[in-house]
């Protein structure tokens, strides 16, 4: 999804001793707490999101120092998620500021870092720049080539959260309804992640169709033009 070139323009935020900091501390947590049923929001997505937020962070002209504090909320934005899924924001935001305030940060920059972990919350609700630069982050598998296999993750998390097993038609009504409706924020987002976006958006629709076909002629009945 991003490019190389990309990545190697903004190396210097992931030099950041606070950075690599706060990376070893999320990936230790999330190994010695992370649930079973845990499959999409891990260490492999906290470092998808902070490499996303890096990239859309330069893009959008933040200073280095917003650029920072985005970052570091993309690391610890779904730690909440050792604990469950519901109210997860509120309680990455506590266990990060323990971090923060153990490691010195500053309140006026833990308030910010605060909020951008606030607006991830679906609907996204981002109130400025910085909160946009996450919230797309945060949704940027929307527009990822392999977007089916990390939305079968996401089934398996919401389906612990809804304690059933969706049908595969639920799941892809639930599914294109979340993806139809998602707007991103910041134009590197509605340039770069838009189009593929909008192609797996009709992938979805397609196995629909599909599935709902199947279920049609099943429920018709064999037919002298269809007897099995």
């Amino acid at each position: 999804m991003l490019l190389r070139t990309e990545i190697k323009e903004i190396i210097f935020v992931t030099d950041h001793a606070l950075l690599k900091k706060a990376r070893t501390h999320v990936e230790a947590l999330i190994r010695e707490r992370k649930p079973d049923w845990v499959r999409y929001h891990d260490f492999h997505h906290a470092k998808s999101v902070a490499e996303a937020c890096q990239a859309i962070g330069v893009a959008s002209n933040l200073s280095e120092e917003d650029l920072e504090v985005v970052v570091l909320a993309a690391w610890f934005h779904d730690v909440g998620y050792v604990e469950g899924i519901d109210g997860h924001e509120e309680r990455s935001v506590d266990m990060a500021i323990a971090f923060l305030h153990e490691s010195g940060y500053p309140e006026e920059k833990i308030a910010r870092f605060a909020g951008c972990i606030r607006a991830t919350k679906i609907p996204q609700k981002p109130k400025n720049l910085m909160e946009q630069v996450l919230c797309d982050a945060d949704i940027a598998h929307l527009a990822s080539k392999d977007f089916l296999e990390l939305s079968e993750r996401v089934r398996t998390e919401i389906e612990h959260r809804m304690r059933i097993k969706l049908t595969d038609l639920e799941w892809l009504t639930m599914n294109i309804d979340f993806v139809a409706g998602h707007r991103y924020f910041t134009d590197y987002a509605k340039t770069r992640f838009e189009a593929q976006r909008r192609r797996n958006l009709a992938v979805l629709r397609e196995k629909l169709n599909r599935l709902k076909a199947k279920h049609n002629l099943k429920a018709s009945g064999p037919t002298p033009e269809n007897p099995h």
